[in-house]
C-alpha cells in the first residue's frame, strides 16, 4: 500500500477483472437478452456487499419485465449529497468494454477505496439501468427513475458525476471535435479525460476538473455549454438536469474518440487501464474531500 493509500497495481488489477467479467463473460446487456441484466445486477451486488456495503435495489416495471438500479451510500461529516452513477447495460450487438463497462469497473472501484474513509459529503453510489435507446430520456430510464425519487423526497444533490465510457485512450489516437476549430483549445490526440456540464452546473465542472488534475496524472480538460451541444447531454447526468440539479459527464469523449462505439469491436483489448487507475485515483481523491 502506497503512502496515500492507493495502490494502482492493484487497482489495475481490479479494473480489468470487472471489465473481463461484464464484457467478456456476460456480452452485450440489455433487457431482451435473456438474464443480461440480472447477472450484470447481481455481480455490481456482490462485490459491494463483499466490500461491506449494504445494497438497495431500486426495481421498476419495464415492458412487462422488473429492472432496476443499484445503490450504496456513504455517509459523510456534513449535510450535502454527491451522486456518483454508470450504467450497466450495453446497445444490442456489443460487449461495451468502453461503453460502458469501465464506467462500471470505475465505480466498482471507488466503492472499495472509499468503505471506512471519512468523506465530507454524503455519496451516493449508483448502478444504472437502461441508459442506451430505446430508453434515453424516457420514463424507463435507471437514471430518470433515480432522479425523480431524490427529487421527490427533496435530497440535497449538490452535485452528480455521471461516469460515461473512461477506457479508451492513446497517444496515437486522434481526436474529434463537434465544431471545426475546437483543435485549437483541445488537444488533438486522444489522451485526455473529459468534464463536461452545462452552464448550471460550470461550478462542479470546474470543481471536478481541479481536483482530478490535482490528484490525478491523468491529462484532463472541461467543456461548460448548452445543454444540447455536441452531444454533452448523452447520458445519465441529463436526467439530472431535467429534475433541476447541477450533473457532470467524466468521459473519454465517446465517440469523437472511439471508433468502436456501439460496435461490436468495443473490447476488453482496446482499453487502456492504466489510464483507467488513474481516473480513480483523481475521482477518489475529489470525492473524499468534495
Amino acid at each position: 500500500m502506497t503512502p496515500d493509500g492507493f495502490e494502482k497495481k492493484e487497482v489495475v488489477g481490479n479494473l480489468y477483472r470487472h471489465v473481463h467479467f461484464l464484457s467478456v463473460t456476460i456480452g452485450d446487456r440489455y433487457l431482451w437478452k435473456e438474464n443480461s441484466l440480472d447477472r450484470t445486477a447481481e455481480y455490481i451486488e456482490a462485490q459491494w456487499a463483499g466490500a461491506g456495503y449494504p445494497v438497495r435495489r431500486q426495481s421498476f416495471a419495464c415492458y412487462g419485465k422488473t429492472v432496476g438500479n443499484l445503490l450504496i451510500e456513504k455517509p459523510g461529516r456534513e449535510k450535502g449529497l454527491i451522486v456518483v452513477g454508470a450504467h450497466y447495460d450495453t446497445v444490442p450487438g456489443t460487449p461495451g468494454a468502453d461503453d460502458n463497462a469501465s464506467g462500471v469497473a470505475v465505480l466498482l472501484e471507488l466503492a472499495r477505496l472509499l468503505q471506512g474513509r471519512s468523506s465530507r459529503k454524503t455519496l451516493l453510489l449508483v448502478a444504472f439501468v437502461n441508459e442506451e435507446p430505446p430508453f434515453f430520456g424516457s420514463k424507463n430510464m435507471g437514471s430518470m427513475v433515480c432522479a425523480g425519487d431524490l427529487k421527490e423526497r427533496g435530497a440535497r444533490v449538490e452535485a452528480m458525476l455521471s461516469l460515461e465510457m473512461l477506457g479508451y485512450f492513446g497517444k496515437g489516437y486522434l481526436q474529434r471535435f463537434p465544431l471545426p476549430g475546437m483543435e485549437l483549445f483541445y488537444p488533438r490526440t486522444g489522451n485526455f479525460l473529459a468534464v463536461v456540464g452545462n452552464f448550471a452546473s460550470r461550478r462542479e465542472v470546474s470543481r471536478i476538473r481541479r481536483g482530478i488534475n490535482k490528484f490525478s496524472r491523468i491529462q484532463i480538460r472541461s467543456l461548460t455549454a448548452p445543454e444540447f451541444f455536441g452531444g454533452i447531454n448523452l447520458s445519465d447526468h441529463s436526467s439530472f438536469w431535467a429534475h433541476g440539479f447541477p450533473a457532470v459527464m467524466v468521459t473519454d469523449t465517446s465517440f469523437f474518440r472511439n471508433r468502436h462505439y456501439h460496435q461490436e469491436s468495443d473490447t476488453i483489448d482496446t482499453l487502456n487501464f492504466d489510464q483507467m487507475a488513474e481516473v480513480v485515483k483523481g475521482l477518489y481523491w475529489t470525492l473524499l474531500n468534495y
